[in-house]
């Protein structure tokens, strides 16, 4: 059983029509407004996304209403939207892949809202519209849930509904904005994941503003502020002591590949080994931060075609690597899995558990489908 443990969804107006039919929300609820080389998200009243200049970012870009046919993406829309799953299931089945996790799109920028309540209120619709959405189709297609970034008791509401719903983990940013997720402000939150068993899924994003503006276009911004606030969250999660405090924990780092993983636990193991002067040891991690990753709690993410995938698992361990599709964005590896199975610097049961028995541990019971251990993947 192949496991896509992060795929997407592209969101769209009926995501948020009930906002939008709520007097609180209505002015400010999502709507798609057109541009002069596309269309755009208007939010709280601004325009979303910025794909242009300083602070530039593009997730969650609108397909305009007449859209049927995405060539740039070789996916229907219907797929894209998740207004038609069986679309999404047969783009599946062209790939490769059994079971697929689904993430937001629009969500991996923050602010989203301005407005605190606007912002928790997305979240709410944006989770209950997927648990409605691919309830009839939950043997295949499986979902993450959306958390507010701005209030842990919020939060902490976002989940405990998310277990509820049917969710298999819940997505965060690698920071709440400008502070860390290593903040006691937070605590209640790993608590309420811990006693749920809910997987804590950190994806690449826009978290960090001050970060997102040091990048003057497109390119130098995803391949920058995009992906480095998951280092930051690593660093919180293992040097924050998250997950000496919460044992239990699930923590996986999607979207930014694995290559950077040995790099940044060799970072945090010199400096466990060898503490800034005058530190107060207490503050240090309870183990060697590679212990944490080797317990089987901590994943990340690979793209199939990265170079250095057996190096990775060779320093980290080939339990700590999961397959992750990206589908349906444009700048996914297409035809991977076919790609990956043709690889000869990695063995068979490394690629097998890249490709099945990693990510079905790392979600866990949540995905109704055995655990497997070893063995081939089919």
């Amino acid at each position: 059983m192949i496991i896509d443990t992060d795929a997407h969804v592209e969101e769209h107006p009926a995501m948020f029509a009930r906002l939008a039919e709520d007097p609180a929300w209505a002015a400010l609820a999502p709507r798609v407004v057109e541009g002069p080389d596309r269309a755009y998200w208007w939010i709280g009243a601004r325009l979303v996304p910025n794909p242009h200049g300083w602070g530039a970012m593009t997730a969650g870009t609108p397909h305009r209403p007449a859209a049927t046919e995405d060539p740039t993406r070789r996916s229907h829309v219907g797929s894209q939207l998740l207004t038609d799953p069986a679309a999404r299931l047969q783009e599946m089945d062209a790939e490769g892949i059994d079971l697929s996790v689904v993430f937001p799109t629009l969500f991996l920028l923050y602010p989203l809202a301005p407005d605190p309540g606007l912002a928790t209120a997305l979240c709410q619709a944006y989770n209950d519209w997927m648990a409605e959405t691919l309830a009839p189709f939950a043997q295949r297609l499986k979902w993450v849930a959306t958390l507010p970034h701005h209030d842990p008791e919020a939060a902490v509401a976002a989940l405990e509904r998310a277990v509820a719903q049917g969710a298999v983990g819940v997505q965060i940013l690698g920071t709440a904005g400008e502070t860390a997720w290593d903040h006691p402000m937070w605590e209640p939150l790993w608590a309420a994941a811990e006693r749920a068993a809910m997987p804590i899924c950190v994806h690449v994003g826009w978290s960090q503003p001050s970060l997102t503006q040091l990048a003057s276009n497109i390119y130098t911004s995803i391949v920058g502020p995009f992906v480095l606030p998951l280092m930051t969250a690593l660093t919180s999660f293992i040097g924050g002591r998250i997950l000496d405090r919460h044992p239990r924990l699930k923590v996986g780092f999607f979207e930014g590949g694995v290559e950077w993983a040995p790099f940044w636990l060799d970072r945090l193991a010199r400096f466990y080994r060898q503490p800034p002067g005058g530190m107060d040891r207490r503050l240090l991690p309870d183990r060697h931060p590679l212990e944490y990753v080797r317990d089987g709690n901590v994943v990340f993410s690979c793209e199939l075609d990265e170079a250095r995938i057996a190096m990775a698992a060779e320093a980290i361990g080939n339990d700590a690597i999961v397959y992750a599709s990206d589908l349906p964005h444009s700048h996914r590896v297409f035809d991977a899995i076919g790609q990956f199975r043709a690889r000869t610097d990695l063995d068979e049961e490394t690629k097998a558990k890249i490709l099945s028995h990693n990510g079905l541990r790392f979600y866990g019971a949540r995905l109704g489908a055995p655990a497997a251990e070893g063995g081939s993947a089919g």
